[in-house]
C-alpha cells in the first residue's frame, strides 16, 4: 500500500487467497479526508443544489450525496438534524428510534402534526426527509440502540448522530465509534429547573466523539449503573427505577441551536472546510448570558473503550 496527502493506492490480499484493489482510504480527522488511487471524474453540477454547491464545489457535493448518516434518537433535536441532513442531500440515512409521538412531543417536532400522535418517530422523521429530499435513501428501525439490527446498521455509516440521552445509547454510539473508526457527535441541551421551579444555567453542547479523541466513558458521561439499568427488558426497567422519571423541559428553539452547530460541524469535515485543529473540542452555548466555549476533552490513557493500552493484538 501506498499513501501520499493527496492519493492512496494498494492491494488487498484476503484471507481466501484472491486480491482486490484498494478503492478508498477514510481519515476520520478533523476533515475527513478520502484519498483515491486516482482523481474521480468530476461530477455534474445538479442545479437544485446549486447554492449550496457554490460552497461545497461540485465535489463536495457529490460527497454528501455519498455519505451513509445515522440519527440514533429522532425527539427534539434528532427530529431538526434529520431534516438539516436531508435538505444538505446526504444520499443515506439510518434513522433510529423505538419510541412513538405523543402529544407534547407536537410542539418540538419537525413538521409534526395532531394526527402523527402515537405513530412512530422514524415514520415521522421518514416523511419529513422524503419531503425535503425525494431521492434519500433511508434505513427505518424502531428499535433501541442496543439491538442488533441497529448497532449493525451503524457499524456501516460513515457518521453517527447521537440525539438520544440514554445511557444505553451513549455507550453503544461510544463502542462503535472506536470499535469501527466512525466519527460521531453528541447533540444535547440540558434546562436545569429546580424544586421551586428556578430555573438554572442553559446549555447546549455539540460534543465531537472521534476514534483518536477521549471517549463518553473517559469524559464520565456514561453511568454504569443506568447503563445497566437501560439494557433490561422495559418491565423490568421500570421496577428497577424507584423515583419515576420526570420529564425534562425542552424547547425546539434550544434543541435548534444545538443541531445546527453539530451539523454545520459534520458538513465541514465531511468537504473538507475546517481550518483548524479544534475538531475534538466540544462546543458549549449558554443561551441565557450568550457565552460559547470550546471543552477539550478528557482522555483517560488506561480507557478500556479507546485507550490503546488496551486494544486486542
Amino acid at each position: 500500500m501506498v499513501f501520499t496527502p493527496q492519493a492512496a493506492a494498494g492491494d488487498l490480499w484476503l484471507p481466501d487467497g484472491t486480491r482486490t484493489t484498494l478503492a478508498e482510504v477514510v481519515v476520520p480527522d478533523n476533515n475527513v479526508l478520502r484519498p483515491q488511487p486516482r482523481p474521480a471524474e468530476p461530477p455534474a453540477r445538479d442545479p437544485e443544489y446549486d447554492r449550496q454547491s457554490r460552497l461545497f464545489g461540485d465535489r463536495g457535493q457529490e460527497t454528501l450525496r455519498r455519505l451513509h448518516v445515522a440519527v440514533v434518537g429522532l425527539g427534539g433535536v434528532g427530529s431538526v438534524v434529520v431534516e438539516l441532513l436531508a435538505r444538505l442531500g446526504v444520499g443515506r440515512l439510518v434513522l433510529i428510534d423505538a419510541d412513538h409521538v405523543a402529544g407534547t412531543n407536537l410542539p418540538r417536532l419537525i413538521a409534526a402534526r395532531r394526527d402523527d400522535i402515537g405513530r412512530p418517530k422514524t415514520s415521522l422523521a421518514a416523511r419529513n426527509a422524503r419531503q425535503a429530499n425525494p431521492e434519500v435513501m433511508l434505513t427505518l428501525i424502531q428499535q433501541e440502540v442496543q439491538t442488533p439490527r441497529a448497532r449493525d446498521a451503524l457499524a456501516d455509516c460513515d457518521w453517527i448522530f447521537l440525539a438520544a440521552d440514554t445511557d444505553a445509547a451513549r455507550h453503544w454510539v461510544n463502542e462503535t465509534v472506536h470499535q469501527y473508526l466512525i466519527p460521531a457527535t453528541q447533540i444535547g441541551v440540558k434546562i436545569p429547573v429546580d424544586a421551586n421551579g428556578t430555573l438554572g444555567q442553559i446549555h447546549a453542547v455539540t460534543r465531537p466523539i472521534t476514534p483518536d479523541g477521549g471517549c463518553l466513558w473517559c469524559n464520565e458521561l456514561i453511568d454504569a449503573t443506568e447503563l445497566a439499568i437501560d439494557m433490561l427488558p422495559d418491565a423490568e426497567r421500570e421496577r428497577a427505577r424507584y423515583v419515576p422519571g420526570v420529564p425534562a423541559p425542552s424547547v425546539i428553539a434550544l434543541n435548534t441551536l444545538a443541531a445546527a452547530e453539530a451539523v454545520n460541524h459534520f458538513m465541514l469535515a465531511a468537504t473538507n472546510l475546517h481550518h483548524d485543529d479544534t475538531g475534538q473540542a466540544a462546543v458549549l452555548h449558554r443561551p441565557r448570558s450568550r457565552d460559547r466555549d470550546l471543552q477539550n476533552p478528557r482522555h483517560d490513557p488506561q480507557c478500556p473503550t479507546c485507550s490503546r493500552c488496551h486494544q486486542v493484538t
